[in-house]
């Protein structure tokens, strides 16, 4: 995902297990339970190329790029 510095960016984040999405860089996690959405919002505004896991399985999830 590319976005301009400066942007508003809002993240919705369903999981089918319990885990936490971290998004690196910006520092910013959200706890995710079974079957419901969870929202991150934040204002993009260091730029470079941070990436987004799920901690407990580990899997890789998006690359924010800021620009």
């Amino acid at each position: 995902m590319k976005v301009r510095r400066g942007t508003t960016v809002r993240f919705t984040v369903t999981s089918d297990a319990a885990d936490e999405f971290h998004l690196h860089g910006y520092d910013r996690t959200l706890d995710l339970r079974p079957g419901r959405p969870a929202v991150l919002e934040l204002t993009a505004d260091k730029p470079g190329v941070f990436e987004a896991e799920l901690h407990r399985s580990k899997a890789r999830v998006l690359e924010l790029q800021v620009g």
